[in-house]
């Protein structure tokens, strides 16, 4: 049974509601409202509202209340830290891998498969898990804890005929950041395995809830819980830009009648329920009560639809810390510093002008230029000058402390900006060198990045295990295969024969920068472990596009589109320009199907490309009509093929006795031959 005709099961228990509400109540949970405090706090550092403060005894967010002559901070180092934190994180290039489950051909192959269809799948609603991934790095950074959860959403996927001819959403597998202020977990465990359950809750349309799930919402939310998240909502979607100006009036508007709290719980295996229990509510009302998780288990092994990703481990505690909690003082002195050379510029730093009568100030043109100039009256001075005294600017020792709690941050953060801070390194340094420096100044952060792998890869594997269920229609793949080919097929969950066991591998562990890439590539070109680069047309074309050179393009390109082109006509089931002969061994056979353009193509090429084609794993998936006609195509090809080879050894056995016959005499245009 489909995943979504089980989510039409519904059940109303008034204890069960009661048992939820207990779960999701904070109220004697001081450590989570301690931890939402710092959340808060570092989320508007980061936003560059230092200025704004959450007063829990009333609910609300205000502004803090500064003397006018104190300038308000604008350095913002903890938002060049995150910075630093996502190119670490996100600057490498992940592979997903699948292990198959045997040796046998079929589970390689379907191996294969799921590989293509997790890139396939990166590349669905327009790259959209990529932000979802940036989104969780920045919750990393400043939270310490961040989180994704993979669940198939009943709104997305293709549209679907179904056998009454109603039309209806096949489904998708969406991959979304959740916020930690969201989740509620269970206290016990310092592991997302060793959690009992977990919980999501959040803000979703009256209206939504109840077109979905066909069922009509009564009473209402509880109204402190349902105020903190609408305030929690606007003040992320509302938090002026313009150093809280406007904050009041964002937060006067909270009449929002048509949203409402919708809890979601996932329960692990018990013995009353080997399968777990998922359960959504909303208001007073079960929506969703079902005795299995949302990802199936199978075979003992369960996963719930959150993945954690953490900063700096606690041991003994789930929730991390997060690297901004370090940064909190340094940006503090920074501020304060700022403020203070402002305030000492409009104060003390200016220069003094002391006078014993009054002056004046006059707009003088001379020589062109326009200038003010001081004016007074030496009768009513009493014949004194006018005195300028410099101002008094802040020591050297003040701008020293800056610079130093700045190099602090950049410090903590890795830096990748200033990797060759110290010494540049000479013109005629080669891009492997500027590696070899860039890995010595992140290798402090090597088990960051791989404790971020390890959670990609848990997201990577649900999204498998969720396909299973969700991708039992046939839908079109589309990916990049061997040698940088386009691949079009047509897929559906069984093909993958259970094939989930992934590894997410770095593209290129040899070089990361673009220079050090690029040495690699022409150095092993240059050795030949790359074959005959001059007659090896996609090895060239590779090449070109690695060196990011994709623009160039060779006359020999036009006959290997053209063969691309052709074979995935062929694939496609599209016969119309194929060109087709009764039998394929006889260069003379009546011809079945005509192209006009056959005549003009290179068949040397034309074969090669469609050799490979009926070699690769797609060309096992298509129908034994299609195969068929690309083989006797591609017969038809190396005949010619072999046919013009022929005619070149005639001719050069030819040549050779012709040569022999006039006694070693020279030919014009024709050496005489090797002895």
């Amino acid at each position: 049974m489909k995943i979504f005709e089980m989510l039409k099961k519904t059940k109303q228990d008034k204890t069960l509601i009661t048992d939820i509400n207990k779960l999701f109540s904070d109220q004697n949970d001081y450590s989570r409202q301690i931890r939402e405090r710092e959340f808060w706090r570092n989320l508007l550092y980061y936003a560059g509202e230092q200025w704004i403060e959450y007063v829990r005894s009333t609910g609300s967010f205000r502004r803090r209340q500064l003397p006018n002559f104190i300038p308000t901070p604008v350095s913002n180092e903890i938002r060049s830290y995150v910075r630093a934190v996502k190119a670490m994180l996100l600057g490498q290039q992940l592979i997903p891998k699948i292990f198959p489950n045997t040796n046998d051909r079929e589970d390689m192959d379907a191996a294969k498969l799921g590989e293509q269809l997790l890139i396939w799948m990166d590349s669905i609603n327009d790259n959209e898990i990529q932000e979802e991934k940036e989104k969780v790095v920045i919750w990393l950074a400043i939270c310490g804890t961040g989180f994704l959860r993979t669940f198939p959403e009943m709104d997305g996927g293709e549209w679907a005929l179904t056998k009454s001819g109603e039309m209806l959403k096949t489904g998708e597998v969406v991959v979304e950041n959740i916020i930690p202020f969201n989740i509620k977990l269970d206290s016990i465990g310092d592991s997302l395995r060793k959690k009992r359950w977990i919980g999501i809750q959040s803000l979703k349309s009256k209206e939504w809830v109840e077109d979905t799930f066909k069922t009509k919402l009564k009473g209402s939310d509880e109204t402190r819980v349902i105020d903190y998240e609408k305030r929690l909502m606007k003040l992320v979607g509302q938090v002026s830009p313009w150093k809280g100006y406007g904050l009041e009036y964002s937060m006067i508007d909270d009449q929002d009648d048509d949203l409402v709290l919708f809890r979601e719980l996932e329960f692990k295996p018990t013995n009353a329920f080997p399968n777990g229990r998922y359960v959504v509510s909303c208001r007073d009302q079960v929506i969703i009560d079902i005795d299995r998780m949302p990802i199936k288990v199978e075979k003992g092994k369960w996963y719930y639809s959150i993945t954690d990703f953490h900063f700096n481990y606690v041991p003994g505690r789930f929730w991390s810390d997060s690297g901004v909690n370090d940064l909190i003082s340094s940006q503090n002195a920074i501020n304060e510093i700022d403020q203070a050379l402002i305030i000492n510029r409009k104060g003390l730093g200016r220069p003094r002008v002391i006078t014993p009568g009054d002056i004046g100030l006059k707009r003088i043109s001379e020589g062109g230029q326009g200038f003010i100039s001081m004016t007074y009256d030496p009768l009513m001075s009493g014949g004194q000058q006018p005195r300028i005294e410099g101002g008094t600017p802040l020591p050297v020792q003040v701008l020293e402390e800056r610079r130093i709690h700045k190099e602090q941050i950049q410090d903590m953060s890795g830096d990748p900006k200033n990797i060759l801070r110290g010494r540049p390194p000479s013109a005629r340094s080669s891009g492997v060198q500027i590696d070899i420096l860039r890995e010595t100044a992140e290798k402090g952060q090597y088990p960051d990045v791989d404790r971020f792998n390890r959670g990609i890869t848990r997201v990577y594997k649900k999204r498998l295990l969720l396909v299973n269920e969700v991708y039992t229609e046939e839908r079109t793949l589309k990916s990049v295969g061997q040698g940088d080919r386009i691949s079009v097929r047509a897929f559906r969950a069984a093909d993958l024969r259970n094939n989930t066991d992934v590894r997410m591998e770095v593209d290129s562990g040899l070089a990361t920068t673009k220079a050090g890439q690029t040495q690699i590539i022409m150095d092993v070109a240059s050795k030949g472990f790359l074959g005959n680069i001059e007659e090896n047309l996609e090895i060239r074309q590779q090449l070109l596009r690695k060196l990011g050179l994709s623009g160039f393009s060779e006359q020999i390109n036009t006959d290997y589109e053209r063969a691309q082109s052709e074979n995935n006509a062929i694939a496609a089931g599209d016969l119309t320009n194929i060109f087709l002969v009764e039998n394929a061994t006889d260069p003379d056979s009546q011809v079945l199907n005509d192209d006009p353009l056959f005549k003009y193509d290179n068949h040397a090429i034309h074969y090669e490309v469609i050799r490979r084609f009926i070699l690769s794993p797609e060309f096992r998936s298509l129908p034994a009509k299609v195969q068929t006609v690309a083989i006797h195509h591609a017969d038809i090809h190396n005949i010619l093929v072999q046919a013009e080879k022929q005619r070149a050894i005639q001719e050069m056995i030819q040549t050779q006795a012709a040569i022999k016959g006039g006694g070693g005499s020279e030919k014009p245009g024709i050496p005489p031959p090797m002895t």
